[in-house]
Formats: C-alpha cells, sequence, structure tokens
C-alpha cells in the first residue's frame, strides 16, 4: 500500500481512542506504533473494520521455547497451597457476564487509573462496570460479531487483535483478563508469555479456562486444575488461587452445551446430576466426620467435577523473565 492509499488517520480512530489505546506495538515486529496504521519499521499498513483498529498481522510467526525440567512435585504443590475459594466482591450491583465476583474484587481494588486489558472481550459486556470503577479499559477480540446477538449492545472490542500477538509494548498494563477464552487458543503457552510480557511487574493475569465443558466453538485446549498451574508456573507467574468454576459443574456444562430443541429440556438433567453429586459429597463429609478421619478440601471435591477452572495470577514484581 502506498502512502496515497493507506486510510487517514481519523478514518480508523479517533484522537481520544489514540490516547486511551497507547502503548501500541506492531504484533509483527514489535516495535513501537506513532501510527496505528503503520509500522515504519516493517513497512506493515493496518486497516479497521467498521471503524474499529484491526491489528492482527496474518502471516506473522512466533518461536515458542519451553525449558521443560524433570517433575519435582512443584506444580502439585503450588496447587495445594493456591486450590482456595478466594475472597469475592461485596458490591450490590450486578456483575456483567462472565465476570466471576473473585475477579471482579481484584479488579476494584486497582488504584484508580489503573490500566486493565481484556482478551476476548466479547460484546465489550465489561467496559461500563470497569470504567465506573476508575479504570482505563481497552477490551480486545479477533471479531467483532462473533458474540451472542444480545451482547452487541455493549459496543464491542476497543481493538481488533490475535492474543498471540499482542500489539502492545512491553509492561504496559495493571491487570490482564480473559474469561471463555482461554481454550480456544491454539497455543495458550503463546498467549501466557505474551501477557506476562505486556503486565508491569507485580500486574495481575485474572483468567479462567474450561474443563469439563464439551467440545465448543473450536476450543483447543480444555485444562484440570493441574495444568492450569503447570502452564502458569513454566510461564514464571506467581499463582495465589486456582477455584472451580462457581456453581458449575461439568454435570451442568455437558448437557447445557449438548442438547438442543426439540430436546432443550434434557439440560435440566444436569441439574438433577449435580444436585445428587451434592447430596453424595455432604454425605461424604458426615460419614469420614463419625469415623474420626480429616475433612476433605471442599474445592478440591467441586474441582473434580467443575465445568471451568478460575485463576489468580501475577507476574513476580521482581524476576528474571518468563521462561
Amino acid at each position: 500500500m502506498t502512502v496515497a492509499e493507506a486510510p487517514a488517520l481519523n478514518e480508523v480512530v479517533s484522537e481520544r481512542d489514540i490516547r486511551r489505546v497507547k502503548g501500541l506495538a506492531c504484533p509483527r515486529c514489535r516495535a513501537a506504533l506513532s501510527n496505528p496504521t503503520h509500522c515504519k519499521a516493517c513497512d506493515t499498513w493496518y486497516q479497521s473494520e467498521d471503524g474499529v483498529l484491526d491489528l492482527k498481522a496474518p502471516g506473522a510467526s512466533a518461536e515458542v521455547r519451553l525449558l521443560y525440567e524433570a517433575d519435582d512435585g512443584s506444580t502439585n504443590r503450588i496447587l495445594e497451597a493456591a486450590l482456595m475459594d478466594p475472597p469475592l466482591y461485596d458490591g450490590h450491583e450486578t456483575l456483567p457476564y462472565h465476570l466471576d465476583p473473585a475477579h471482579a474484587r481484584v479488579l476494584a481494588e486497582l488504584p484508580p487509573g489503573s490500566r486493565v486489558l481484556e482478551i476476548g472481550c466479547g460484546g465489550g459486556q465489561n467496559r461500563g462496570w470497569m470504567t465506573r470503577h476508575d479504570l482505563s479499559y481497552i477490551g480486545t477480540d479477533l471479531s467483532r460479531t462473533r458474540v451472542f446477538d444480545w451482547l452487541q449492545k455493549y459496543g464491542g472490542p476497543d481493538l481488533l487483535c490475535d492474543a498471540h500477538f499482542l500489539p502492545f509494548q512491553d509492561g504496559q498494563f495493571d491487570a490482564v483478563y480473559s474469561a471463555a477464552t482461554t481454550e480456544h487458543l491454539a497455543c495458550p503457552q503463546r498467549v501466557v508469555r505474551e501477557v506476562f510480557r505486556v503486565l508491569k511487574p507485580g500486574g495481575l493475569f485474572l483468567g479462567n479456562v474450561s474443563f469439563l465443558e464439551a467440545w465448543h466453538d473450536d476450543s483447543y485446549f480444555h485444562m484440570t486444575p493441574l495444568g492450569v498451574v503447570e502452564l502458569l508456573r513454566r510461564a514464571g507467574y506467581e499463582i495465589p488461587h486456582v477455584w472451580p468454576g462457581r456453581n458449575y459443574s461439568g454435570f451442568r456444562a455437558l448437557p447445557a452445551m449438548a442438547f438442543r430443541h426439540p430436546f432443550k429440556a434434557m439440560r435440566h438433567m444436569g441439574r438433577v446430576v449435580h444436585a445428587a453429586y451434592r447430596v453424595q459429597e455432604s454425605l461424604r463429609a458426615l460419614a469420614r466426620r463419625f469415623r474420626g478421619r480429616p475433612a476433605e478440601s471442599q474445592v478440591r471435591r467441586r474441582a473434580i467435577v467443575a465445568g471451568a477452572i478460575d485463576w489468580i495470577a501475577r507476574r513476580p514484581k521482581l524476576e528474571g523473565g518468563a521462561r
């Protein structure tokens, strides 16, 4: 594309939006973007889709190197310390779709003006809640339209990008949030390192991933609690909390995703089986108490049948970098 053919800057993104998405970098070569539509370093031009800046980089590639050391039990030990229900948000308003109360509490406690990046923001339904809590929010996704129709009203992503090649300079964000997205990543090892890179030291990575959900919407990797810890710790994160998705067991997730009209009523079977499992666990706990045995971790028992696994991770304030 020639300079004459290039779109004018104000046709792609407003001056206000440029300020809000400061710290942009070319997703192909990582050079800083002074003009969000053109990387002078590699001479790549970027377009817009319905007025939203499109910073996807077709054809981009990256080598993913993983130093794997023989298992010494570290992953299990980290999980044992991290597997717990974290404190919940105590606000009275209804939280946006997919925003877990534990993640909401962490976000609400960030200092005013903190920069938050959401990967896989869908319709952008978290934008209003984030801005009401004085957070500087940027929502990203691969598409403006690949969401439920009822989410379209929230404005969609602020920019389009591929999470494997985040278009931001290093150390830009105080927190990165991502819900119902990790299972859809072709190379999660690459993405968690990209998140690590764009976080400030001490920055937080809040997310979740499918576990016992059905294969859906081109999902790639569904993860156990151990899988989540292994993924994050190998990328260099500290992991204070891992927990099973709230009120969402695999018993409920599988029928909800599997049955369609005219068998939609079969989805309620999952609720029945889930209730039976809870009764079983209550009886198990009573039996152990009667026999004088130590109580089992109820969080672990819920995690065994969880539809999804959530986490709170942190880039260390001082570290040698992601491995």
